[in-house]
């Protein structure tokens, strides 16, 4: 895998995608390429080159912040290893979220958390009491 990042970081390179694009071009990409993996999730095809287009953007976004995919996932992993929480209509919600959010599923809300009480704004995605 180490190789493998290592050619598509210097495919990057060659094709001045580094030092020719900023940050907000590729996370545009990124979108894009999401977009993409989306339909196909949904139209129940192979995903395999979708998940790939996302991964070669992210080789080219971390290695122009000066990390890679292995210490992001490192990082992640540390973040999420010990987490607790619960499927909620088929979303994780940690632990610590659970007593003040309030998800819109299908158009309904959902508590999460012990008591049910009406949502008074919504904050980052997030509906706060």
């Amino acid at each position: 895998m180490k190789e493998l990042m290592h050619l598509v970081t210097r495919w990057h390179h060659d094709r001045n995608l580094i030092n020719g694009a900023t940050d907000k071009d590729q996370v545009c990409k990124l979108i894009q390429e999401v977009g993409e993996l989306s339909d196909n999730v949904c139209k129940g095809k192979d995903i395999k080159d979708d998940i790939g287009d996302c991964l070669v953007v992210l080789i080219n976004i971390a290695e122009r912040n000066g990390t890679n995919l292995e210490e992001c996932l490192l990082h992640a992993w540390s973040d999420i290893k010990d987490r607790k929480g619960k499927m909620v209509d088929g979303i994780f919600v940690k632990e610590s979220d659970s007593e003040e959010v309030v998800y819109k599923y299908k158009g309904k809300p959902t508590t999460v958390g012990n008591e049910s009480r009406a949502p008074s704004r919504t904050v980052t995605g997030k509906t706060k009491y």
